[in-house]
């Protein structure tokens, strides 16, 4: 049964866009105070054309990720049109890049809702998709770990804790994998979930956290029965971080900025997963921070590799966000039929 409720746009959208607007720019003049004869250097030597690769990959990296999203919509069955579908992808992933994740959800809930979409199949498909997405960032880092060993000689401690990351890494994924595709430990953990939040909120979300799970089984049982479904939701999801990376690399290369591949997936690497949870909208200035740290240990100047970071959410992050505005307006003024979906 679809949920009643209409939602309403959230206000917080516009006050996480301009909080991310404004930490942009003093992340931006910071590095410009603190480095200025760094910063005209590097402007300098600047070679502006390899901006245009870089928004070509971002562009490719979004319909690659909007096409991900509509094969495990239609996998949950949301029968809408598939370019409908691709346009709301296109927009929440753009809202969820700038901001957070769960921005780009409430969207894809607000959206596909006009629709008569259930919350359940919405809020499962992102999960889900979200999960195949970070399963493969987090994949990448021990590959990331590795070159530092065999590049950067550590002493034993840091051998020990690099094998330490690993094995964390490695129960992350475990349980994250038996959470996703094992019905009966998501029942017991969506239950023990129920129970804190009815501790400490004083009330009961049970029934919403068991249509939830059984939403996410149907997903789950669908995606394994139809198995088509399986490579263009892994092409798409490869092609997707594979442009961002990609994307990432032109933006060094618009700086002058000297990077070695292995280097460049180690920055882009920790800079992403330390960042999956922000704390702040769109992990600014965190994000940077851990990328340009990570590199700076491989010789990349830390101001140099903050500036071609600022760059880069410039190109993936601002950019698509803009773009993507008169297609957000014409789907939130859509009229839906009261008929039928």
């Amino acid at each position: 049964m679809a949920d009643k409720e209409q939602l309403k746009p959230p206000r917080s959208y516009s006050r996480l866009t301009i909080i991310s607007i404004i930490l942009m720019v003093a992340v931006g003049a910071a590095i410009i105070l603190i480095d200025r004869k760094q910063v005209v250097n590097l402007l300098g030597k600047s070679d502006w054309r390899y901006l245009v690769g870089s928004v070509l990959f971002t562009a490719i990296s979004y319909v690659a990720g909007s096409i991900s999203s509509v094969v495990m919509m239609r996998i949950f069955n949301i029968k809408l049109r598939t370019t409908h579908l691709f346009n709301i992808s296109m927009v929440s992933i753009a809202m969820q890049n700038l901001t957070a994740q769960p921005a780009g959800v409430s969207l894809r809930i607000l959206l596909l809702g006009k629709h008569r979409v259930k919350n359940s199949q919405t809020v499962a498909a992102s999960l889900l998709l979200a999960y195949f997405r970070n399963l493969l960032f987090f994949m990448l880092v021990p590959f990331s770990l590795i070159y530092i060993v065999v590049s950067h000689p550590l002493p034993s401690f840091g051998i020990v804790t690099i094998l330490l990351i690993v094995v964390i890494l490695v129960a992350l994924l475990v349980i994250a994998t038996g959470i996703a595709f094992y019905a009966r430990l998501r029942a017991y953990v969506l239950r023990g979930m129920g129970h804190i939040w009815r501790l400490v909120l004083r009330h009961d979300i049970q029934e919403r956290l068991a249509q939830f799970n059984e939403t996410i089984t149907v997903g789950v049982d669908d995606l394994r029965k139809k198995r088509e479904n399986l490579l263009p939701l892994a092409i798409s999801i490869v092609v997707d971080v594979a442009a961002t990376v990609t994307a990432l690399w032109f933006c060094f290369a618009a700086l002058d900025i000297p990077v070695q591949l292995g280097v460049l997936l180690t920055g882009f690497n920790f800079g992403v997963t330390l960042t999956l949870i922000p704390l702040i909208p769109g992990s600014i200035g965190v994000q940077e921070a851990s990328m340009a740290g990570m590199m700076a240990l491989f010789g990349v100047p830390f101001s140099q590799g903050v500036i071609a970071a600022i760059l880069f959410r410039v190109v993936y992050y601002f950019v698509p966000f803009v773009a993507s505005l008169a297609l957000f307006w014409s789907l939130f003024r859509e009229k839906v039929a009261t008929g039928k979906s």
